[in-house]
């Protein structure tokens, strides 16, 4: 069964991000997980680097971004006292996609949750370089959350998109296992291109057995759903919508290769598209790529801090 006992998610303090922390709490709630709440100090590699200015300058600013950072991620720690989860606070120096995807590996997280926009405010059909980096990279689930959530906690529905390779598979044990806990309804959904139609028939017999991906998969209320379309992201897209599906659940790659660093398309662009949270899963044939310690930087410690809840 998949159990979210420790949750990483970024935060730049944005409305975005909060609203990715309101969808961490809901899921994380029911097993009393862990939260952490990090945040990604990008000034000591930046191009006004700190040697450049005079000492005096670089003390105060730093000094107010401190405050700053107490000020809010303290705020953020209150509002998760409410709920019968543990808050954990990090401050790191470094590029904010490889310290996400570094912390992730090292503290094996169950899932990272990230807000597809920021403080930057880009277009709602443009997603963050690094929301995209990190689900290209990262050996662990990631949520990335566009809007905020449904304030029952529920996953009402859920949507599983799969070429039915063993990549694309890879999905299955998590969709089954959410819906399972949710007693949610999951569409299992299959897309054939243009020019290869194919029979239902034929489709369901490459269809993998959903015991091999989750042992009590027979509890899961389960519906087929088979389209055509010259772009799947667009047939994913439109069902989410039509069916108002709570959640995607979806592989990073397909079929057409596993090479780690280049995500599906299909996937990127449903990522970017979906307004509905959508959890990617890549296969564990991938190896991470930052098998050392890359954001170390002595100029701004490592800033740690737990709020055990009353």
């Amino acid at each position: 069964m998949y159990e979210l006992k420790r949750i990483l998610v970024p935060t730049d303090f944005s409305r975005h991000a909060d609203e990715a922390l309101e969808h961490a709490m809901d899921l994380g709630e029911p097993y009393e997980a862990e939260i952490t709440l990090l945040h990604v100090d990008e000034f000591a590699v930046s191009v006004i680097a700190p040697e450049e200015m005079e000492e005096e300058a670089v003390a105060t600013f730093r000094e107010r971004v401190r405050q700053r950072w107490e000020e809010s991620l303290q705020r953020l720690s209150n509002g998760m006292k409410r709920r019968r989860i543990q808050a954990r606070t990090l401050v790191v120096p470094g590029r904010a996609y490889k310290v996400i995807v570094e912390e992730a590996e090292q503290r094996a997280y169950d899932m990272i949750v990230m807000a597809t926009r920021g403080v930057t405010h880009l277009s709602p059909y443009l997603i963050g370089s690094t929301v995209e980096r990190v689900v290209r990279l990262s050996r662990q689930p990631v949520l990335s959350v566009r809007t905020a959530p449904k304030r029952d906690g529920h996953v009402s529905s859920i949507l599983c998109p799969t070429d039915f390779s063993p990549a694309g598979n890879v999905a299955l044990s998590y969709a089954l296992s959410i819906a399972r806990q949710n007693e949610a309804p999951l569409y299992i959904h299959y897309i054939s291109e243009l020019e290869r139609p194919e029979s239902r028939s034929e489709i369901l017999q490459r269809a993998p057995r959903l015991e091999e991906h989750h042992p009590r998969a027979e509890e899961v209320r389960v519906e087929y759903v088979f389209d055509r379309d010259v772009e799947p992201s667009n047939s994913i897209i439109r069902f989410s919508e039509d069916r108002d599906v709570g959640l995607i659940v979806m592989s990073t790659h397909g079929r057409r290769g596993l090479r780690r660093v280049h995500i599906g398309n299909n996937t990127a662009e449903v990522v970017r598209q979906s307004t509905r949270p959508v959890l990617t899963v890549t296969h564990p044939f991938h190896k991470m790529i930052f098998s050392a310690p890359v954001t170390t930087d002595r100029r701004v410690p490592r800033q740690e801090k737990g709020f055990p809840n009353a």
